[in-house]
């Protein structure tokens, strides 16, 4: 036996000539009585940093056929075998990575590729064949070396370009349908395929080492930007709530639709074979050690944000889940599969769900893609609390090409509300000083202690006192309390009307830890408004002035005489009081978006609370509205319109292979949207403006700088009960400028719901807060509402102003109609708005009528 000096391998005993004729009979087709195997030559298969969870061997076997004139022929084989490196052993065999592998390689891929191929596709391949396994003396997986078949691995620290990615996607989306159809066809998978990288097994190992990380992370991301120091100082206090998060986020959802996942979804584990010319042949997959059961959101969330490079991975993001799901579809039609298949907005909402999961392997796995390679890499060192692991970890999260894309993916977390582990509805740090061994619940924050500072003492100017500091630890030792977790919250206050400090001393007992929309197409809008602007205007506001803020939500009503012969409504004018309306074709920036989003926040708020705190609104405005009849008339009164915009639009080079699919939907969208606009009595319902865009929002200016102030919104002429998102959706997609509309929309969706939550906090809503993530979620429900804003909406937003503007110009074939049809439609705002829209509502799943339906029956 001979082994390469200059790689540096410790051949293990047991790795003899008899070890391996069981795997080159099978690799021959030949018993083995055919051939004598006459040397072994053992190398490492990967260098250092490659391979973290297995020990990979290249063993060249050189074999002599007795049937030939005795020339040798070299066989090389590859050889994993359990590593024998304390923790990561232990990680190994609690996972029971081989044994999940052995049955991968030697049942399931097998018999997914044979789905294929009995169908006609005998390109399709998943891994290399395996040639031998066994347990003894330890876990070996004897399997072809695919370097033969000239398969490489991609450069992980550049990343996959979009070629490399679309191939891996398809193959992804290929073995993924065949494991739905294997599954239809003989029964579940069994436990060893129910839980992947996070089980309630390594519970203890995981704290273990749990709050060595969380310090380490702190001092780490302190030194990345200020942006990395506020998303530290509340993923300092997740503790083992980031576990049990874990696991339930990866766990399958048996409503939903699930596949069997690779888990381990990287670039090292995918190889790939080239053309002479150098473009990419064929792909196959490699170390199913993790496979299982769940969602086909883990395998593409792991693979986008870990594997395809840097430049990609948030900029092609939809069009990455548009192309999977594409191929997914196309396999399981392919397959024959009888079963639901999911929508492509039904896959969005499932990733966002998952972006927890995401968030993990950007800092678990991404370090390792971009680390330059070192001889010390290893699991071990990745798991070592001493001062060689420390080292080790410094590397990865030091590298500056780790620490530039994690700037962007943490912002992108952010606003994707990931930081909300516990989903109550806050993303702040808890800006409280704690006793260093303790877990702070992420819901003791301060404002929770202020909020009952101020039930105790008042909000009024001579009651109020304001926070100085708190400090919080455990109130009972352990062992001494086992039904609850008791917290000491140590307050210090000023009460400045009399200059008095106190101190104010808390107990807070807390379980112990273990493991939208209503929209009416009835016409009655002075109804609708009249009590607005009667009713609750004045209730609302009162809501916020109980609270010492003085908040003006629009227009002061005055009560018109009696008798009139028309119904009237009378507002004060706000424009003697400095409000004005916004330029309608530059559509609105950042600062008046906020603005608007802001008053949105304290609007929705206040009728949450209203309704909340026992107070009934009319029928008119919270009855869930199922009138078909009504909405198909709609949709056939916007019918002339449309036909004019899709005649204009397929002489639009850019709208060519959308428009079809875009018509279908936009000719029935009323109908459609009847399903989108029912309401869900347990989400969280606000009153929606109704009609929220640019034209019905007044703004005022700081006298001193010009910037804008304030905002007052007005006409609320079609108010509904439902889920927030029905004013976002249409007042982002008809009123934000051009350049923000997509680019920032997760930025306004967050920067809506924060200034939502503090003013349910504020205003003592009772109810649990709403988070960003399910606003995300109910938002991707909801979103093919954006297609009616835009095709039907958006063209007044950005028309020129002519005097033949009107409604009825819009939908009429008169002279007049067509000229302003012209300038509504042939707009070059609109077009380049289109630009970016149509390729969105693709890759977001919205252009066919089924996605219409938040909320299919599965």
């Amino acid at each position: 036996m001979t082994s390469s000096a200059s790689a540096a391998v410790s051949v293990p005993e047991w790795m003899t000539k008899e070890y391996f004729v069981d795997a080159i009979a099978v690799k021959l087709g030949k018993p083995a009585t055919d051939f004598t195997i006459t040397d072994l030559d053992v190398r490492r298969a990967t260098e250092a940093g490659d391979n973290y969870a297995s020990i990979l061997y290249r063993v060249r076997v050189s074999v002599r056929l007795h049937n030939t004139d005795g020339t040798p022929m070299d066989i090389s084989l590859i050889v994993k075998a359990l590593p024998k490196l304390s923790l990561t052993d232990e990680m190994v065999k609690m996972m029971n990575l081989f044994p999940k592998e052995i049955a991968m390689y030697t049942d399931v891929l097998p018999r997914l590729e044979q789905l294929y191929h009995q169908a006609g596709r005998t390109s399709v391949h998943f891994g290399p064949r395996c040639l031998k396994h066994s347990t003894e003396p330890t876990d070996v997986i004897v399997l072809e070396d695919l370097r033969e078949r000239q398969f490489t691995m991609a450069n992980r620290r550049q990343g996959l370009d979009m070629e490399h990615t679309r191939l891996v996607l398809r193959r992804m989306a290929q073995f993924h349908a065949a494991s739905v159809v294997l599954e239809d066809h003989r029964g579940p998978y069994g436990e060893l395929f129910r839980e992947g990288m996070f089980t309630e097994k390594g519970r203890a190992m995981s704290e273990q080492f749990q709050k060595g990380q969380a310090d380490f992370f702190q001092k780490i991301m302190g030194c990345w930007s200020e942006k990395a120091q506020q998303c530290a100082s509340v993923m300092q206090h997740w503790g083992m709530d980031l576990f049990d998060s874990l696991i339930r986020v990866t766990r399958a959802n048996r409503k939903g639709f699930n596949v069997l996942n690779h888990g381990d979804m990287w670039c090292n584990n995918i190889l790939f074979q080239y053309n002479e010319d150098s473009t990419v042949n064929d792909i196959l997959l490699i170390d199913y050690q993790l496979s299982f059961w769940a969602s086909p959101a883990i395998d593409l969330i792991y693979f986008m944000f870990t594997s395809v490079n840097g430049d990609f991975k948030l900029s092609q993001l939809n069009y990455m889940v548009q192309y999977y799901h594409e191929h997914l579809v196309d396999s399981l039609k392919f397959l024959g599969y009888t079963g639901t298949v999911p929508l492509l907005k039904e896959l969005h909402s499932d990733i966002i769900s998952h972006h927890l999961f995401g968030y993990m392997i950007c800092f678990s796995i991404l370090p390792i893609c971009l680390l330059e390679k070192t001889d010390d890499a290893s699991m071990d060192l990745m798991l070592d609390q001493g001062a060689a692991g420390e080292s080790f970890k410094l590397k990865m999260y030091t590298n500056p090409v780790y620490v530039r894309q994690m700037e962007q993916l943490m912002e992108y977390f952010f606003d994707m509300g990931v930081h909300d582990l516990l989903q109550i509805g806050t993303q702040r740090p808890a800006r409280i000083d704690c006793d260093p061994s303790l877990e702070l619940p992420l819901w003791l924050d301060r404002e929770f202690v202020e909020h009952i500072v101020d039930a105790k003492f008042g909000t009024a100017p001579e009651d109020k006192r304001t926070v100085r500091s708190v400090y919080t630890k455990n109130a009972a030792k352990k062992g001494d309390s086992y039904a609850a977790a008791l917290y000491s919250v140590k307050v210090e206050l000023l009460w400045k009307d009399a200059g008095v400090e106190e101190t104010l001393s808390l107990i807070v007992k807390a379980p112990p830890k273990g493991i939208a929309a209503s929209y009416s197409l009835d016409k009655e809008v002075y109804v609708r408004e009249l009590y607005l602007y009667e009713h609750l205007f004045p209730a609302f506001e009162a809501l916020y002035r109980s609270k010492g803020v003085s908040v003006k939500l629009g227009p002061r009503y005055y009560k018109p005489r009696v008798g009139l012969p028309e119904e009237v409504i009378v507002l004060e004018d706000l424009t003697i009081s400095g409000y004005r309306m916004a330029s309608r074709q530059d559509c609105l920036d950042q600062a008046h978006l906020e603005v608007a989003l802001n008053h949105l926040a304290q609007f929705h708020a206040a009728s949450a609370v209203y309704s909340e705190s026992g107070k009934t609104l009319p029928a008119i405005l919270t009855a869930s509205s199922a009138d078909r009849q009504m909405a198909a008339k709609t949709d056939h009164m916007f019918a002339p319109s449309l036909d004019s915009l899709f005649g204009y639009m397929r002489e639009w080079d850019f709208a060519g292979e959308i428009v079809d699919d875009l018509e279908t939907v936009a000719k029935q969208i009323y109908q459609l949207l009847v399903d989108t606009w029912t309401l869900n009595p347990d989400g969280f319902n606000v009153l929606n403006h109704g009609d929220a865009w640019l034209n019905n929002m007044l703004f005022a200016y700081n006298d001193y700088d010009g910037s804008v102030d304030r905002m007052a919104l007005i006409d609320f002429q079609f108010p509904s009960w439902g889920s927030p998102v029905f004013d976002l959706i249409h007042f982002l997609f008809s009123s934000a400028r051009a350049d923000l509309k997509l680019s920032k929309q997760a930025y306004f969706l967050r920067y809506y719901q924060e200034r939502l939550v503090h003013n349910l906090v504020l205003l003592g809503y009772g109810k649990p807060l709403p988070t960003l993530r399910q606003l995300h979620l109910d938002f991707n429900d909801r979103l093919t509402a954006a297609i009616k804003t835009v095709v039907i909406d958006l063209p007044y937003v950005l028309v020129d102003d002519t005097d033949d503007a009107s409604q009825e110009a819009a939908i009429v074939q008169t002279e007049v109609g067509q000229r302003f049809q012209k300038l509504l439609f042939d707009n070059e705002r609109y077009k380049e708005q289109l630009k970016d829209l149509l390729p969105y509502f693709r890759s977001r799943g919205l252009l066919t009528p089924l996605a219409a339906n938040s909320k299919r029956n599965k």
